[in-house]
């Protein structure tokens, strides 16, 4: 340990001191980890929040995340994650403080790390993007009333200079923290059970993880418009219970999760929800498509190693299939291998975050036989739609057709659209059971209002809603129903508003008038507006364009606004 003295403290973790990680030798017999499994069915029946990090004992010696510089069983994380708790509770003065914890994400295994320990100390927990200012951080960090700062050891440098500002201690970490080390973990001394309670040694109680709060996320944009939203311990819980049932994970699959560095809300949302059902994830940082590809071809894994759900965002996808046709295209074998292996080997392959292009579906599906499954990620609410083929009849009887849409909502998760005027248009308590439409239009075009226990409890520093279960979250996004499936038409940001009539018909037609001009190519909807790309060699006005879409899109906009996209 090194001890530098200037005006905080700083910790460093690794090396000589602290490698001890914990295995299990001696495993629990199969009927101990029934027991065990059950007595978490009857705490979470009587609505008591188990979180993620206890139900690790579950799955003892199962592989829990693979990184750049390793693998980590499910007990190494758990008994790493209770060690640097208590350290990370001796800096914020007691266990149970709820005390903001800074880190610096880091997509590997240190982060899930920090994660843990915060929670199991009672802290709460508050991801760090690296593209903000140093100047914005010392703000956010001001404004959480942060207490302690931890990263990874190459942000040291980062993490002093913010401490010495704020006058915070430092935790700097590096995987020597987690090595691997012979020390039998002993059940009957870390767990507590009898007929219907689970306590674990070192951990707070359920009273504590069913109240209080776990995690501060801040949402996109600029560092002076930052809102932060609060999720409690049972808003992330929901979040976490209802991906992993929508995609139906268990012990037996291996995730792969390829996102790059701003997308931190949904690195840890990607991550848990696998670790919940005791999955194993593959992260991938730096990123870089051909090794990318080599992970998701199986290249040097033993089979039972290989992954067989891939999750990224849009962008991943484009670059992953730039990098196919550059290496694998003129090699008509490997054309064919490689489409063969992954409708042989992959179970689900899924996008989130941000809207998927049509043209990225259809040419990942020639690829590699599979259609993406696109989820609506929202800070605010976590997975909110999600499109299941299973679903859509019409999906399953032309297995060459590609949907980008979304036809059923997350267990837990209420969806509301409401018009320019606020009123409601569509509601829906439950696909599965329920769908109320409240306008006589064969498609309701409008706001996504979400609402349920996943849902955020409010923004840091402003006041909590009067009724949190009737309370309805305005997502921001602007979607079509049409036929059973969600279609993500854009955003609107702010109090601006997406001002359309209730009376479109058809959003092809809708769609094909925008690409009637000559000179552009339709981008995306957002701000109130449409996006273009202009064509090669083109020149026009924005005046001219105005002009020319008043006029043909006039049945469907009451006002519209036009920006002009000249970097594509």
């Amino acid at each position: 340990m090194r001890l530098f003295n200037i005006k905080n403290f700083y910790i460093y973790f690794g090396h000589r001191l602290h490698r001890r990680l914990y295995s299990s030798k001696n495993a629990p017999s199969p009927e101990y980890l029934t027991k065990l499994r059950e007595c978490y069915r009857l705490e979470e029946d009587n609505n008591i929040v188990v979180p993620v990090f206890k139900k690790a004992l579950l799955y003892g010696n199962n592989i829990a995340i693979r990184d750049h510089a390793g693998e980590y069983s499910y007990f190494q994380l758990y008994s790493n994650s209770k060690r640097l708790s208590r350290q990370i509770a001796n800096l914020c003065g007691s266990s149970g403080s709820s005390s903001t914890v800074a880190f610096f994400y880091s997509n590997d295994v240190l982060s899930t790390l920090t994660l843990w320990a915060c929670w199991m100390c009672g802290q709460v927990a508050m991801p760090l993007r690296l593209d903000f200012s140093c100047s914005g951080l010392v703000n956010l960090l001001k404004l959480s009333k942060t207490r302690l700062l931890v990263a990874p050891e190459k942000y040291g440098n980062l993490s002093r200079k913010l401490a010495y500002q704020l006058d915070v201690p430092t935790l700097c970490l590096d995987h020597m923290f987690i090595k691997k080390h012979n020390l039998p973990f002993n059940y009957s001394r870390e767990i507590f059970m009898n007929a219907n309670l689970v306590i674990l040694e070192g951990t707070l109680t359920n009273d504590f993880y069913t109240t209080f709060d776990a995690l501060l996320l801040n949402t996109l944009g600029k560092i002076n418009k930052l809102k932060t939203a609060v999720l409690s311990h049972k808003n992330l819980s929901v979040q976490i219970k209802s991906a992993a049932s929508a995609w139906q994970v268990s012990a037996e699959d291996r995730v792969f999760q390829i996102f790059t560095s701003d997308h931190i809300n949904g690195y840890i949302n990607a991550t848990l929800f696998p670790l919940e059902a005791g999955g194993t994830v593959q992260m991938h940082e730096p990123f870089d498509a051909n090794n990318c590809w080599s992970t998701i071809l199986g290249i040097n894994t033993p089979q039972k190693d290989r992954v067989n759900i891939l999750i990224a965002e849009p962008k991943v996808y484009n670059v992953l299939i730039t990098e196919y046709e550059k290496i694998f295209l003129k090699n008509s074998r490997m054309v064919e291998f490689i489409k063969n292996y992954c409708m042989r080997n992959f179970r689900l392959m899924i996008s989130s975050f941000s809207p998927l292009p049509q043209h990225v579906a259809n040419r990942w599906f020639e690829i590699t036989g599979h259609n993406i499954m696109e989820s609506l990620y929202i800070t605010e609410s976590g997975i909110t739609l999600r499109y299941n083929p299973q679903h859509d009849q019409a999906n399953t009887q032309k297995q060459n057709h590609v949907t980008l849409a979304f036809n059923n909502t997350l267990s837990d998760v209420k969806v509301r659209i409401v018009d320019n005027s606020n009123r409601i248009i569509y509601d829906s308590q439950d696909l599965k059971v329920h769908t109320r439409y409240l306008v006589d239009s064969p498609t309701i075009v409008g706001s996504l209002l979400v609402a349920g226990p996943g849902v955020f409890r409010n923004y840091l520093n402003s006041e909590k809603p009067s009724n949190e279960k009737e309370s309805y979250f305005n997502t921001g996004d602007i979607v079509c129903y049409e036929d059973g499936l969600f279609k993500l038409l854009g955003r609107c940001k702010g109090e601006e508003r997406f001002n359309t009539l209730t009376t479109m018909t058809d959003i092809e037609e809708f769609y094909s008038r925008l690409n009637l001009h000559p000179s552009i190519n339709f981008d995306k909807l957002e701000n109130r507006g449409v996006v273009y790309a202009i064509k090669p060699n083109q020149r026009m006005s924005l005046k001219s364009l105005k002009l020319f879409y008043a006029i043909i899109l006039k049945e469907y906009y009451r006002a519209i606004v036009f920006h002009l996209n000249t970097n594509k």
